[in-house]
């Protein structure tokens, strides 16, 4: 990933970001997903996106949420 990442604000994508930046990032809810922590949750359960856990909050990488997108269009890739 040598190119800059950005939100889709226009903001730059930070290193670590909280589930609601994550969220924005995957454009979750532009997508008309009704609950996207729920979401998020059940590709954390079945290990296909990884978090860190600080306190009581989940942390995701920038890295780790573009590896959970390459994965993903990997994977939709194989179904055509």
């Amino acid at each position: 990933m040598n190119c800059p990442i950005y939100m889709p604000n226009g903001k730059p994508c930070p290193e670590v970001m909280l589930e609601s930046e994550l969220i924005e990032f995957l454009r979750l809810k532009e997508l008309g997903i009704k609950n996207p922590a729920n979401t998020l949750r059940y590709y954390r359960e079945r290990g296909k996106l990884r978090a860190t856990n600080i306190g009581n909050f989940n942390v995701y990488t920038r890295t780790s949420a573009y590896e959970f997108l390459q994965e993903l269009t990997k994977k939709n890739g194989e179904r055509t």
